[in-house]
């Protein structure tokens, strides 16, 4: 119990450091369409240090900024879970359903920063590598998959957790 405590605590303080970001991601979305250069504000994605700003790719930044904010919704669910297990509701239905959304956001997450992060090398730098290494990518989305097998192992455990109080 302790370390799940532990855990608890450390997901709130990432949590709570991660709010100031979502109201800035938000600001910062309509302004960059509005706003005609960014050449005095330089930015580096997955790596890829941005030049230009031309509308693709103030979309590609939107696309990826947006699924940043998917990723703090994430840690939110994650708390959400972790708040039942202190509370001991192991095997609760908001447990199951919050580990399926985990699963599926963060596969959503890895599509949304993997593929514009990917189209940004081959259109703007026109530079492709093969790289070899753990990526945000294969980590987001081999989490995400980890994410929906736990919630189907959930919702197994708990179907037969009422099958063995009913045979009592």
């Amino acid at each position: 119990m302790r370390k799940l405590i532990i855990l608890k605590s450390i997901v709130d303080l990432f949590w709570i450091l991660s709010l100031p970001i979502v109201p800035i991601i938000l600001i910062f979305i309509p302004i960059s369409f509005i706003a005609a250069d960014f050449n005095y504000f330089p930015f580096k994605i997955n790596g890829v240090e941005i030049e230009t700003f031309d509308l693709g790719t103030k979309i590609i930044l939107t696309v990826m900024l947006l699924s940043y904010l998917l990723l703090i919704y994430c840690i939110y669910l994650f708390r959400k879970i972790l708040t039942c297990f202190i509370r001991v509701k192991i095997f609760d239905e908001a447990v199951i359903t919050n580990f399926n959304k985990i699963g599926n956001l963060l596969v959503l997450s890895s599509f949304l920063i993997g593929i514009p992060s990917i189209l940004y090398k081959i259109y703007y730098t026109e530079n492709i590598r093969f790289e070899l290494g753990i990526s945000p990518f294969i980590f987001l989305l081999c989490l995400g998959f980890f994410f929906m097998i736990l919630s189907e192992i959930f919702k197994i455990s708990r179907n037969m957790k009422e099958e063995n109080e009913l045979t009592i």
